[in-house]
């Protein structure tokens, strides 16, 4: 009698490919915080706002690259006013966008907009922060949305696969075929391996890594776990 595999969870969900789900789903919630922190600031400037005056007394541009070597520029604007009621200066280095950036000069004056009891927080331009809480929103919405349609995907598999060690047949297969896939991951192929098993039904693996499939052969025997609701078979090295 072949020996039954434990089940773990974390095992199960790493091997059924599934470890993915958690960057959206940490990026969603992250980019959702921001969104909600950028709102309350908003709101709190459209409540208690008061409008002023400041001069800009510095200007500079950040230059950054990403992975593909594509160059992003920042923009900053460091100005410096003093709120009604206030015997000192506050002094902000803020990013804007491109347009007011290249239409303003050292010594500049702008229209600033403060808390006036909590005037570090002031903004030179206040769509902009309107256009922060929709772009991290909408990016925080979305991988959210792809967080939740990959856990219902994968769902299916998790189940499937759970049902096949608790309770699905434990059966010997034979090994048909060892496929190479049209697909590479880190620069290395992928591979499926075909079967047919004890009671001659055929089955098919999760994609493999060429160590795992590669270390097979056509003829070889392997064991597989069926889960009985749907008669799919899960090979023991990959669950």
């Amino acid at each position: 009698m072949i020996e039954r595999k434990p089940l773990s969870y974390p095992r199960l969900i790493w091997r059924l490919g599934l470890g993915w789900l958690a960057l959206p789903l940490v990026f969603g919630v992250v980019f959702v915080a921001v969104a909600l922190s950028s709102l309350a600031a908003y709101r709190a400037l459209q409540r208690d706002g008061v409008l002023g005056q400041t001069e800009v007394i510095a200007r500079n541009i950040s230059r950054s690259r990403n992975s593909d070597g594509d160059e992003t520029l920042t923009y900053y604007l460091t100005h410096s006013f003093r709120p009604e009621g206030y015997s000192d200066s506050v002094t902000t280095r803020q990013s804007v966008g491109r347009g007011l950036y290249m239409g303003t000069e050292v010594g500049s004056f702008l229209p600033v907009t403060y808390i006036w009891n909590q005037p570090e927080r002031n903004t030179l331009d206040p769509k902009r922060g309107m256009f922060g809480v929709v772009f991290f929103g909408l990016a925080g919405a979305v991988a959210l949305l792809v967080a939740l349609g990959g856990t219902a995907w994968g769902w299916g598999r998790v189940a499937s696969a759970r049902r096949a060690l608790l309770h699905g047949d434990v059966r010997e297969a034979r090994v048909t075929d060892i496929r190479k896939l049209p697909l590479r991951v880190n620069g290395r192929a992928r591979y499926r391996i075909t079967w047919q098993d004890a009671v001659g039904t055929t089955g098919k693996s999760l994609i493999a890594r060429p160590d795992l499939a590669l270390a097979q052969n056509v003829g070889a025997v392997i064991v597989i776990y069926v889960d009985l609701r749907t008669g799919r078979g899960w090979w023991q090295k990959q669950i």
